[in-house]
């Protein structure tokens, strides 16, 4: 019950902030940080199956490519189970670094799928307008949400 509460906040927080920002700045990514959370708290296949669906339900809400943001977050979840076993979780330092190799996970699965369906590469300002705000948002604002998410979760594994 409380997954699905921190799914709600996650939503009405992203929703929130996204419209609070101009529009010239990306904003964070709360659904990155909440398949980092679930995932945190479940085997890999339920895991990546989680963020499988979470991007799904990303796609439905944000009116975009049905597939497109449930590959990055797989590919995220993906880098993040693999981090996991080089790096301790529970250290911020190393927390911090899982998140951000993570989250250049998410961006690459992103960029295969535009290779895929054929759409030229991405502009370097595509990197400066949508990619470095967004990872230093969601980077600047990831340890609140975590300290929120063991607070109604309880600790992670």
């Amino acid at each position: 019950m409380n997954a699905l509460l921190l799914v709600l906040f996650s939503l009405i927080l992203q929703s929130l902030v996204a419209g609070l920002m101009p529009d010239w700045l990306s904003p964070p990514d709360f659904w990155f940080l909440l398949v980092v959370v679930l995932a945190s708290r479940q085997n890999p296949y339920w895991g990546l199956a989680t963020a499988f669906g979470v991007g799904l339900l990303q796609d439905l809400t944000s009116a975009g490519y049905l597939g497109f943001h449930a590959l990055g977050l797989v590919t995220a979840a993906y880098a993040f189970y693999g981090l996991r076993g080089w790096l301790r979780w529970e250290e911020p330092a190393a927390r911090m670094v899982i998140l951000s190799l993570a989250f250049l996970a998410k961006w690459g699965g992103y960029l295969i799928l535009v290779y895929w369906m054929r759409y030229s590469t991405l502009p370097a300002s595509t990197w400066l307008s949508v990619f470095l705000p967004e990872l230093l948002l969601t980077m600047v604002l990831a340890p609140p949400y975590l300290r929120l998410a063991e607070a109604l979760l309880g600790p992670g594994e």
